[in-house]
């Protein structure tokens, strides 16, 4: 065999020596991996959190929707006592002769509740 010609022993040695090196670079990349993940883990559990958060403090629709009911209730009850107030003052004022009847008829024929007849 001539001198040059690398033995069984180098070659094993060499594919051993490449072995290691590759396992250590597998180990490496392995650890990177894992901590890439964990931090992608802790982050989307945050924003998992963060949704809950808002789900859970956010206005939906149907009770917007119950809300606005409510309000609009609550208001036509208001106008329906201002109006009656003004139907009174109108039909006072009628009594004392300030206003005559067509002004009454043209001020109760009005929005929002419109009387059809005095």
């Amino acid at each position: 065999m001539p001198k040059n010609e690398p033995t069984t022993t180098d070659i094993l040695e060499a594919i051993n020596s490449f072995s290691f090196d590759n396992d250590k670079r597998f180990d490496k990349l392995e650890n990177r991996l894992e901590l890439f993940e964990n931090k992608t883990n802790q982050h989307f559990e945050k924003i998992d959190n963060d949704l809950k958060a808002i789900k859970s403090t956010m206005v939906t629709k149907g009770y917007l929707d119950e809300k606005l009911s409510d309000l609009r209730g609550d208001l036509s009850v208001l106008i329906r006592k201002e109006d009656t107030k003004v139907k009174e003052l109108v039909n006072i004022l009628v009594k004392k002769k300030v206003l005559n009847e067509k002004d009454q008829e043209k001020l109760f024929k009005m929005e929002p509740f419109a009387q059809t007849s005095v």
